[in-house]
């Protein structure tokens, strides 16, 4: 495991970055700019926000996401990425060296997607809708950064920029298996404008902040900040089939400014990281390959995340041919574990045993399925008892009458 790990990032999707070519060409979309506007909901303050559509398509309906909005410091934000631009160039590692700037239409495109990404946790849109398709004032995007983590915009950009070292070993032909995309977007000269958004989603697993970064190659009018920071509801269309399934992930409001669905109030935050996910109501057993995720760590504490984003919770995960028991909440699990009918021993590392296992003084048998054994079983053409504990008889009687020896077989 990588004690240095840290944190949470997402794989960019970016037409340049991705596929290496050209620039992707404007589309013609019927979006409005945002507006804001404050209301008043239960005794706070709220910056209403409107989604880029003013009508819906079929099967989609206008859902407003609680959160707040961090206010950026633009100037610190723009010096750091043009740092780390500025030293991609010196080294060679683009072509030319490019300071990027503010763009305001991009911010709001980012405001829209980070709340989104919020729910979805991935580079998708509630509605299935392309996430392209967030683009105010007919402005577009090339690319997306995503990032989670517990302060917001710098950490984001360092979680971005840690992918430089892989990002120079891949130039050179090494095979690497940490991801490259999002420094790749921070540091191509071809993106010249972009907009940075943090919004924290008072249900959001773990207490994370969600970071959404847009770029583009025009202003969109403006370079100035958006404002609006603070407590929002930011609209976004929403499949309305998921509505109640999106609903457990954000406090969502309707068109009306009503509630949808019972509404949680902010997870609160336990040493570094904490949260409770809603235990999945079925048994799901997963196998992750070498090189599909990485192993990350906050405290004592363990879980592990996938290439795609997302994380096992409450499910067994073969990692590297070994198991794991991750709880609801997505922490990997250590000792005693009872699942179902059966318990299981994770040791110190969270890998599940097998086989002979001493434990508090007393022996137990671990099937090859993990499984503790209780009553009689054969073990390498010798017969021994377990207590319904799980717990080897030894040099005693069996409540059925058998003598067992020292070591607990059968004489």
């Amino acid at each position: 495991m990588d004690t240095k790990a840290k944190k949470f990032t997402l794989a960019t999707i970016s037409a340049l970055s991705l596929l290496g070519v050209g620039i992707v060409t404007s589309q013609s979309v019927a979006a409005n700019d945002r507006l804001v506007s404050t209301q008043a909901i239960n005794g706070q303050s709220y910056n209403i926000l409107n989604s880029e559509v003013t009508s819906t398509s079929s099967g989609t309906t206008l859902v407003g996401i609680e959160g707040t909005f961090l206010t950026p410091d633009k100037q610190a934000i723009l010096d750091r990425i043009n740092a780390i631009r500025k030293e991609a160039a010196d080294e060679g590692l683009v072509t030319s060296y490019v300071p990027i700037k503010w763009s305001t239409a991009l911010e709001k495109t980012a405001f829209v997607r980070a709340a989104e990404a919020s729910v979805t946790r991935h580079h998708k849109r509630l509605s299935n809708k392309d996430i392209w398709s967030a683009w105010p004032s007919g402005n577009f995007s090339l690319a997306e950064n995503l990032a989670w983590n517990y302060d917001g915009f710098m950490i984001a950009i360092n979680q971005w920029y840690e992918e430089k070292a892989d990002y120079v070993k891949s130039r050179s032909g090494a095979s690497v298996s940490g991801q490259t995309g999002h420094y790749e977007s921070l540091i191509n000269p071809e993106l010249t404008y972009m907009g940075l958004a943090a919004f924290e989603n008072p249900v959001t697993q773990n207490g994370w902040i969600t970071i959404a970064q847009s770029f583009g190659t025009a202003s969109g009018g403006s370079e100035e900040l958006a404002g609006g920071y603070g407590k929002a509801i930011q609209y976004t269309e929403a499949n309305s089939s998921q509505i109640q399934t999106f609903a457990t992930k954000a406090n969502l409001f309707d068109k009306d400014l009503k509630a949808i669905g019972t509404h949680t109030s902010k997870k609160t935050k336990q040493g570094k990281s904490n949260g409770t996910n809603k235990p999945g109501f079925f048994f799901q057993m997963q196998d992750i390959g070498r090189g599909m995720g990485f192993w990350r760590q906050s405290g004592s504490r363990w879980w592990f995340m996938q290439l795609d984003g997302s994380y096992p919770y409450n499910q067994w995960a073969k990692l590297d041919n070994i198991w794991y028991h991750f709880d609801s909440s997505g922490w990997m699990q250590t000792g005693w574990l009872k699942d179902g009918k059966a318990w299981y021993y994770l040791d110190g590392s969270g890998a599940m045993k097998t086989g002979w296992l001493k434990d508090n003084g007393s022996w137990y048998y671990l099937d090859g399925s993990g499984a503790m054994k209780t009553g009689w079983m054969k073990v390498s053409g010798k017969w021994y008892y377990a207590y319904s504990s799980g717990a080897l008889a030894l040099n005693t009687t069996t409540p059925d009458g058998y003598r067992v020896n020292y070591n607990g077989e059968w004489v």
